[in-house]
């Protein structure tokens, strides 16, 4: 099992899909799956909208069931986390559940970046409104401003990347998710990553961390 975790803003979703291309990983992002129980308008969706849209985590009781559901889909694959455990109590949670099943934690990788860069990258930020495709104006461009390279439709902008917003986020990840840091020390599987520059220059770095402990 691999943890992806970091500050909002760090590129965390994007070097999770570069990495399940790469290594085949199942992905889970957290994020990922209440936006699209929002846009499904269900019961979870409802019920997770209003912390969305403030920055705020939703509830540990609704996202640990969301996740438990996952994990046990999925327990012959290996799992990429995005983004998820979001704080200490979600950790040992998890831990519980994976052991419960003879699975364990591979690696935690966090992803670092100053709080400054952190928050241009945010305001770069642009979704493709048909598929979903993530472009940022300073690290991952599209081809044509505006337009998703994979299908041509409007790239629009998440209404929670706002100056607002982002630093209530990083605020609550200083607080919340910052102590995962000292908890996948204790574990020994704990490796800091610097996320500046580009993509690509990230994900090199990422592939050779993974690539270490595979050998």
């Amino acid at each position: 099992m691999l943890f992806l975790f970091g500050a909002p803003g760090v590129g965390k979703g994007t070097q999770a899909e570069l990495l399940i291309a790469k290594y085949n990983f199942k992905k889970f992002s957290m994020g990922d799956v209440l936006r699209e129980e929002v846009a499904l308008e269900s019961p979870v969706g409802k019920s997770v909208e209003e912390f969305l849209e403030n920055g705020i985590l939703a509830p540990d009781n609704i996202v640990f069931e969301i996740v438990e559901d996952y994990v046990l889909e999925n327990l012959e694959h290996h799992i990429l986390f995005d983004g998820f455990p979001r704080n200490l109590n979600q950790a040992l949670e998890l831990e519980k559940l994976l052991a419960r099943h003879n699975k364990k934690i591979g690696i935690a990788i966090e992803l670092q970046l100053p709080q400054e860069e952190i928050v241009k990258r945010t305001l770069a930020r642009a979704y493709c409104s048909r598929c979903g495709a993530v472009y940022n104006e300073m690290t991952s461009p599209s081809k044509f401003p505006n337009i998703c390279d994979n299908c041509g439709s409007i790239l629009v902008k998440r209404k929670d990347d706002n100056l607002e917003v982002i630093t209530n986020r990083l605020k609550i990840y200083e607080k919340m998710t910052r102590p995962l840091s000292e908890y996948y020390k204790s574990l020994g599987v704990y490796v800091p990553v610097d996320a500046s520059g580009s993509k690509e220059d990230v994900l090199q770095r990422i592939v050779q961390v993974i690539d270490g402990i595979i050998k």
